[in-house]
């Protein structure tokens, strides 16, 4: 016996430097060093976390800035990371020895029939109290190195939970912008309509004028009615995204909606359009992004749990050491009352070695199945910031274009004014410049809200809006 312990510690010594984890199949090549879309306004350099500053609102940093301190997903988050930090801690501690202290008594009585027939004593064995304390040690010797790629795959998961805190952050501060935005829109499109619906009431007024007069057609009048009725149809609508908007502010900043709606008057949503949009490389985009770091983060825990799944596959060895007293309460001091136990234990579970397999062969899956999630969210982050980008400098020239249409309609507008003044056209004529204009005016507003829409959405895609002193887990 004494020579069969040291020959199964080296056959386990053996096999364990045999274990490893199973090789990764990642074949995605790697970015290109810039963006598909080259512009002068595109600006090279470091994103900035509060890019929603660049809209110049105080009243939008004041809700981004109560989103992120009191929203209920971030605090649920908060909590999950907590949890994972935990967890983390908890499976670094199991690579420690283990053990703990003990104390108890007994009130106890001992068959007869369990005792040697050379002791034993017709009727009962007399009761007894048995007192015991003592302490018991252990410690699994890590030869395979199951339990650090467990501790490894454990802290992978706490930072996959922090990039998951990160993403989310980054997500509601988007969204308190985007409803702030949708916000402003519905309120800028509500005024052109105002403005547009007095401009068709003066028209409608001066065609019934000239109807009476019998120098316009009544059918002239019904057009000007039914294009006012068209407009006003559309006020409604423009007044429920104004109130939609109201609510979704509230609720990701812990609000009540009902009463946020009555309040939101107070909100103001004057905003400028940024003219230039700061990125990065591509290939530093995927140090930015949370949702490819958190991708890598699961690729990294699977790899880990797959190559801990084969540490069933080689013994164990376990060193245990345990002391204490137990006696009567009165004989505890006796030198009979202490007992010892130190030694090696080895174990391995041969018999179950089909049930270990299947649990490799699942694990494997697993981390076949991360790293594709790995690549493809890889892909899917390239793809997404790429049209991000391109659709934010399409969002700018179709502003340039409505802008250069309502710079032609204000110069027909000015050349009616000039022409009724010196009474070379009609007061109708006038307002059928005026009410061209306004329309003009409104799809330049329509066109530059979009604009600031896609530059959200590309400062998003590029990964910004995450604060780098959220709360850290363990590293590895």
């Amino acid at each position: 016996m004494t020579r069969l312990l040291p020959m199964t510690f080296a056959l386990a010594t053996l096999l364990a430097g045999c274990a490893g984890s199973p090789p990764l199949k990642l074949a995605t090549a790697r970015p290109p060093a810039a963006w598909s879309a080259v512009d002068p306004a595109i600006i090279s350099g470091e994103m900035r976390f509060d890019w929603w500053t660049a809209f110049g609102s105080a009243d939008l940093d004041h809700l981004v800035a109560e989103a992120l301190a009191a929203n209920f997903e971030l605090a649920a988050a908060d909590a999950n990371l907590k949890a994972a930090a935990a967890l983390a801690r908890e499976a670094r501690a199991q690579r420690l020895p283990q053990g703990g202290i003990a104390t108890g008594a007994q009130r106890l009585r001992e068959p007869a029939a369990t005792q040697p027939p050379i002791f034993r004593t017709p009727g009962a064995f007399p009761n007894q109290t048995i007192a015991s304390m003592g302490a018991e040690l252990s410690w699994e010797i890590d030869f395979v190195g199951g339990r650090a790629k467990t501790a490894r795959a454990a802290v992978a998961d706490a930072q996959s939970a922090l990039w998951h805190r990160r993403q989310l952050e980054a997500a509601i501060a988007a969204q308190v912008v985007r409803a702030w935005l949708d916000l402003g829109r519905s309120r800028q499109q509500a005024a052109m309509i105002n403005r547009r619906l007095d401009a068709l009431d003066r028209l409608v007024a001066m065609a019934r004028l000239r109807v009476m007069r019998g120098s316009g057609a009544a059918a002239d009048v019904a057009v000007l009615e039914q294009a006012h009725a068209q407009a006003a149809a559309e006020r409604p609508a423009l007044d429920l995204a104004e109130r939609n908007a109201l609510r979704r502010l509230a609720v990701l900043t812990a609000r009540d909606p009902i009463r946020f709606v009555a309040e939101g008057a107070a909100v103001k949503t004057l905003a400028r359009t940024p003219a230039t949009l700061t990125v990065q490389d591509p290939r530093a985009l995927l140090r930015m992004r949370p949702d490819v770091q958190r991708a890598e983060q699961q690729l990294l825990a699977a790899f880990e749990r797959a190559g801990a799944s084969r540490a069933a596959l080689y013994p164990s060895l376990s060193l245990g050491a345990s002391a204490g007293l137990a006696a009567t309460p009165a004989d505890l001091s006796d030198a009979g009352a202490f007992r010892f136990a130190i030694g090696p234990s080895l174990n391995w579970g041969i018999f179950n070695l089909g049930r270990v397999k299947a649990g490799i062969a699942a694990a494997d899956a697993n981390s076949e199945a991360a790293a594709a999630t790995w690549q493809q969210t890889l892909l899917a982050a390239v793809e997404e910031t790429d049209g991000a980008v391109d659709g934010w400098l399409s969002a700018r020239r179709s502003t340039e274009a409505a802008r250069s249409a309502r710079g032609a309609a204000e110069v027909l507008a000015r050349a009616a004014r000039s022409r009724n003044r010196a009474g070379l056209s009609s007061t109708f004529e006038l307002a059928e410049a005026e009410a061209g204009y306004l329309a003009a005016e409104a799809a330049y507003t329509a066109a530059e809200a979009g604009e600031r829409d896609a530059w959200a959405t590309a400062n998003l895609s590029l990964g910004a809006g995450w604060r780098s002193d959220t709360p850290r887990t363990p590293s590895s």
